[in-house]
């Protein structure tokens, strides 16, 4: 607490209730009196609700309009508005009323624009105006439609999305968001948050158009990643086999995909020296654009030329044979296809593979080349690079020889390269045969099969299985995919060796059954003769006709 906020308070209480007129000396003070109030919700609360306290509000942000003041006072005052607390009040109505009567104020919104789109803002003025433009856009449609078009035709989202300030490109992000998926008169529903598409900028809605490689807005995201848990999956009731197919993986795609990005965030910290651990790879200062890297083999893309030698040179002056020997000889240092990033000091610009072209790097300086993934990456390291005369290359030890393969081809499965489609994307009402499949179980004959169990796997003790178990047996034996899970003592040892002898390849330690036998006439009793005959068929001592297994029936 200072001298003058007695002062302050004083101007504040005055001025807000009528009792003194603003003039211009006395607006710095009123906008000083409300960002230095103790109680953020207490004063947003008197502004709205008393008779005076709107318009000197109004007052006080356009009396003057030039770059300074926008670059004070009103960057002081907007700060001020951002407090967390001051979101839910009222139910948010509060903080709403006094946004829309800041910017009703006369040529106030078009010179924050014009200001933003100039680059004249600073950058925590530009982060207030960014959160300022969200308001608005995520206002009622009858106020956010003229805002949503400002975001639509004029280029201040580009600006802000060029922001070195992380929010500033956050809620950039978000009003893209909006205004590409609800029309002008449309209202923004509530749980807009939830869905994909504005955390950063390789968060998109289609999982098949994300980037492998992550990028740096994704790596610097605090924001909780796109997700679905498996009750909400179920939620979905899901009719279409190929929907469901997609849904799920979908989200073993973004859930592997979240554990490279995991992975790669500590490993960027061990790398800066930002996080004890151990620094596998390379560090390369003084990297200079040069050229463009193109091959018959791989994507294109960039040369860096090297401001200093690299380290298997630096023992002593080689030739240029002595150079390409040493690289042969040492295929660890920058392996090929290693993950790495391009650093300004310490910020990340972009995320790299290393290209071991080994007739670049024996050159003197050497040489070394690298690919990008992704047009979002592509493009903000092309912009990044443009600003910066020289970058560093650091090594990663993410292992993204292991993710990449597995990531690329679930974005590349589709339902008819699954295999088994026709049994696993279909939900069956209770576990029985799928239209088309085994017969039905046949009741009656359940019992016959329980106690011929003991001799369909080779052992004299008596094998006793109770509802639950053989439930899950004659599951086993009419589907060509069966779950069975549970405690100790279910018989996992004798449902394997039942499935391997009759639905799989009808022999155990090289032992063949005889198809009258009556263990086996009990399973062509229970699932159905037509279809165990033709399994049997390639594993009996003689072929099996749906004549003989019919016979066997009567």
């Amino acid at each position: 607490m200072n001298s003058r906020n007695p002062r302050l308070k004083k101007i504040f209480e005055d001025v807000v209730r009528g009792d003194r007129q603003l003039d211009d000396p006395l607006i710095p003070h009123f906008i000083q009196s409300i960002s230095t109030h103790p109680d953020p919700a207490t004063c947003l609360h008197t502004l709205v609700t008393s008779e005076h306290g709107l318009e000197a509000a109004q007052t006080a942000v356009c009396s003057n309009l030039s770059t300074d003041s926008l670059n004070g006072d009103v960057a002081v005052l907007l700060a001020y508005l951002r407090d967390s607390k001051l979101e839910y009040l009222g139910g948010g109505d509060t903080l709403q009323r006094l946004i829309r009567a800041l910017v009703e104020a006369p040529d106030f919104w078009k010179s924050l624009v014009a200001a933003s789109n100039t680059g004249q803002l600073q950058q925590s003025t530009e982060r207030s105006f960014s959160w300022l433009f969200f308001q608005l856009v995520v206002s009622p449609p009858e106020i956010s439609e003229k805002y949503r078009h400002t975001a639509l035709e004029t280029g201040v989202i580009q600006t802000l999305l060029r922001s070195p300030d992380p929010e500033t490109r956050l809620n950039a992000r978000k009003i893209i968001h909006i205004v590409s998926l609800y029309p002008d008169d449309a209202a923004v529903p509530s749980d807009w948050l939830e869905a994909p598409g504005w955390r950063h900028n390789n968060d998109l809605h289609s999982y098949r158009k994300i980037s492998i490689l992550p990028t740096p807005d994704e790596i610097n995201s605090t924001e909780r990643p796109y997700l679905k848990t498996v009750d909400d999956i179920d939620d979905l009731e899901l009719t279409c086999p190929i929907k469901m197919f997609e849904v799920h993986v979908e989200n073993q795609f973004r859930l592997l995909r979240e554990d490279l990005v995991h992975d790669t965030r500590d490993n960027v910290q061990v790398a800066l020296g930002n996080k004890i651990g151990k620094r596998s790879g390379e560090f390369i200062t003084g990297l200079l654009l040069t050229d463009i890297y193109t091959d018959e083999k791989s994507e294109w893309g960039l040369q860096f030329t090297c401001s200093y030698d690299l380290k298997p040179f630096f023992s002593s002056a080689v030739d240029d044979e002595d150079r390409r020997a040493r690289l042969e000889k040492d295929r660890n240092f920058l392996r090929h296809a290693s993950f790495a990033c391009l650093l300004v000091g310490d910020e990340i610009i972009a995320f790299v593979t290393i290209v071991r072209d080994v007739d670049l790097l024996v050159q003197n300086p050497p040489v070394v080349a690298v690919k990008l993934g992704g047009r979002v990456a592509v493009k903000e390291a092309l912009y990044q690079l443009q600003q910066c005369p020289s970058v560093s290359l650091a090594q990663i030890s993410t292992p993204l020889f292991a993710y990449e393969p597995v990531l690329r081809g679930l974005q590349a499965m589709g339902p008819t390269r699954f295999l088994l489609n026709g049994t696993l994307l279909v939900k069956p009402h209770r576990p029985r045969a799928a239209a088309g499949e085994l017969s039905d179980i046949d009741q009656e004959y359940v019992p016959e099969l329980i106690q011929n169990l003991g001799m369909t796997t080779n052992t004299k003790k008596t094998v006793t299985l109770d509802g639950a178990q053989t439930e899950a047996f004659l599951c086993g034996l009419t589907q060509k995919v069966a779950l069975i899970q549970g405690p100790p003592g279910i018989h996992f040892l004798v449902f394997p060796r039942i499935f391997s002898r009759f639905n799989l390849v009808a022999r155990y330690r090289n032992r063949k059954i005889p198809h009258r036998s009556p263990a086996c006439q009990s399973i062509l009793r229970v699932v159905g003769s037509s279809h165990v005959g033709l399994l049997l068929h390639k594993s009996c001592p003689r072929p099996v006709s749906r004549r003989s297994v019919g016979a066997g029936d009567s």
